[in-house]
């Protein structure tokens, strides 16, 4: 009788060992997530490196280790310097989840952090418009998740890539005409359910939440153009973590997108001065255009046509330094120097400018608004 109880007594130690082991790991990843989505990565950095240090056999740090770069790169997504970085870094995590799936096929961990980390690498792929590569890493990820979702169905993780997945491969083929052939090697997407999967894991993940956030706010502000929804999901993700400059500038676009243009100038005067002032993540000249090109358009609105002078005239001149194509940036910047001319009663310049958008590539209705306005002139 006292060995049976000395033995549950032992028993009951150890599961509560393992209970605080769980939950210490979980507590160390938690801090690494605060420390990448608050853009400290010098300390997201060095914890993801103790928390390989401690646990070098799971899939989970080495994952880390590639968000953590992909953070780096969705900050200043013009530096190719961090791409190879990053592809050394989906390498190893791709060599320590084969291990554990060599051992165990049906390692689910193991398959989720393995689709997950060559989903960021095509990702970052997809950025530099080498897309047969990107649609390679995407279709490999996909195999994994979907393994790994019939394997555990409530696993979170792996609902939230399928979920991605669900979402674009149903918008890609709507929006960029030219990678509809690409598409035929891929399963068809469902873009309503992909959106149900990213807000279930929002809700109910707790290594993907955030990342699940900020995809219902990216997604709902830049192809949806659902401005209430995503100022939502931005707002919640800003106060959050206020010196992450993606989720401020995604707020920020937001109330420009709704129409609450004083809401709109103030935030981007504060980026501008966070640029000058070099506050890491908004120290770029791309962040510095952007915040010309939304104040310009704020003070458009406002109709404080004489103070939008020197931030558009200074947005022009970043677009012809940055850029040597057009890019939508350039493309309505012109549109909107035209229409400042002619709220100011200069024609024949707001003219020049509309003719100029005519020569340039177009971009979501360009065409379409230089001729309305040469037809009729801009009135605020």
């Amino acid at each position: 009788m006292y060995r049976f109880k000395y033995s549950y007594f032992i028993l009951i130690i150890f599961l509560l060992v393992l209970e605080l082991n769980a939950q210490t790991k979980d507590d160390k990843r938690q801090s690494i997530l605060r420390s990448i989505y608050s853009c400290n990565f010098d300390s997201a950095d060095s914890k993801i490196s103790n928390y390989i240090s401690s646990y070098p056999k799971e899939p989970q740090g080495y994952f880390l280790n590639v968000l953590s770069d992909w953070w780096k790169i969705n900050i200043d997504r013009k530096n190719e310097s961090l791409d190879v970085k990053l592809e050394e870094k989906v390498n190893k995590a791709v060599d320590i989840c084969d291990e554990l799936l060599d051992a165990n096929p049906k390692n689910i961990d193991a398959l989720i952090y393995k689709g997950a980390s060559l989903g960021y690498k095509g990702l970052t792929k997809s950025l530099r418009e080498n897309w047969l590569s990107a649609a390679d890493d995407g279709r490999q990820a996909l195999n994994l998740l979907d393994e790994a979702l019939e394997l555990a169905p409530n696993n979170k993780e792996a609902v939230l890539g399928i979920g991605i997945y669900n979402y674009f491969a149903e918008y890609i083929p709507e929006r960029y005409q030219f990678l509809k052939p690409l598409m035929i090697i891929f399963p068809k997407g469902d873009k309503l359910k992909g959106v149900m999967q990213i807000k279930d894991a929002a809700e109910n993940s707790k290594l993907a939440m955030y990342e699940a956030k900020y995809l219902i706010a990216y997604f709902n502000l830049q192809y949806e153009r659902n401005f209430s929804e995503s100022e939502s999901y931005s707002k919640g993700l800003f106060d959050e973590f206020p010196t992450n400059p993606v989720f401020e500038k995604m707020l920020y676009n937001c109330y420009s997108g709704f129409g609450k243009f004083t809401e709109a100038l103030d935030g981007w005067l504060k980026v501008r001065d966070k640029y000058f002032n070099k506050v890491h993540g908004f120290e770029y000249e791309a962040v510095l255009r952007e915040a010309d090109y939304y104040i310009s358009l704020s003070l458009l609105k406002l109709n404080r046509l004489q103070e939008m002078e020197m931030y558009i005239n200074e947005c022009e001149s970043l677009n012809n330094k940055i850029d040597k194509e057009d890019t939508s940036f350039k493309v309505f910047t012109v549109l909107m120097q035209g229409m400042r001319h002619d709220a100011t009663g200069n024609r024949s310049k707001a003219v020049d400018y509309y003719k100029k958008v005519l020569e340039m590539k177009e971009y979501s209705g360009s065409y379409n608004e230089a001729n309305r306005f040469l037809k009729n002139p801009y009135q605020r």
